[in-house]
């Protein structure tokens, strides 16, 4: 009997070893697909110049293929989703027209994308992205509920009350092509509800992680990797930006 529990903890430290191998080398993985998307783009690669692989090009070309993906959005008729880490901003925007613009507080980018070379991030970034799921702390639709007013007096009366319309605390998470993902979240967490809300929102992500991982496991398949932009931003900025966005939704990302 004492063999057996033996061998059991011996299985059981193998297989909790192997797990953690394989999620500790899953960045790899992640970068060999970015590698994989461009060497099966024959387009793709006759069109990219080798001058391209100049140091003092790289910004330059980073720049072009951000004026790529814009134009591309451009033709979509709907409002669609432009990032600039560069200038820190996040864009709301149709046809080419920038309709809304708000400052980030701060924002954190997987290292992975400063990793990967310069011609798998034009692959990946001189296009819109398109997000493939999303989830919001954040009410999509607002819907205030009054009482009809009795006469012009009460009306006139009611024409004053404040906006009484809760707004929950602002965390959201789109996320895109190529597996990645990018989460806003509100630049201020004063509250015990914020902070409680902030741990809820990022706890359901590491519990859907997990999941993902254990069924990539039990079926015996490489870990998939999500490189992860997080941006902090005005609650108030982040709760417009999310209900202007439509259910199919494109991004741009100038990274």
């Amino acid at each position: 009997m004492q063999e057996f529990k033996k061998i059991a903890l011996y299985f059981s430290l193998t297989l909790l070893f192997i797990f953690l191998i394989n999620i500790a080398f899953a960045p790899f993985h992640k970068m060999r697909e970015f590698e994989s998307h461009v060497k099966t783009d024959s387009l793709f690669l006759r069109n990219y110049d080798s001058i391209y692989c100049y140091p003092e090009m790289r910004m330059l070309v980073k720049e072009k293929a951000f004026k790529e993906a814009l134009l591309k959005l451009a033709q979509s008729d709907s409002i669609q989703l432009v990032i600039n880490l560069s200038d820190s901003t996040v864009n709301l925007s149709i046809k080419g027209v920038v309709i809304h613009r708000t400052k980030t507080g701060s924002f954190e980018k997987d290292r992975i994308f400063n990793e990967i070379p310069l011609i798998q991030q034009v692959k990946v970034f001189s296009q819109p992205l398109r997000v493939q799921s999303q989830y919001a702390t954040i009410v999509k639709e607002p819907v205030v509920v009054r009482i009809a007013p009795k006469d012009t007096l009460e009306a006139a009366l009611n024409a004053w009350q404040p906006d009484t319309l809760i707004q929950n605390p602002a965390f959201l998470i789109l996320s895109a092509e190529y597996g990645i993902n990018i989460i806003f979240e509100q630049e201020d967490n004063r509250t015990m509800q914020d902070k409680w809300k902030r741990f809820g929102f990022y706890n359901r992500l590491r519990i859907r992680s997990s999941i993902q991982s254990i069924s990539s496991s039990v079926r015996f398949r490489k870990q998939d990797y999500h490189p992860t932009i997080t941006i902090k931003m005005p609650a108030d900025d982040l709760r417009a930006i999310y209900r202007a966005l439509p259910q199919n939704t494109l991004i741009v990302i100038n990274i």
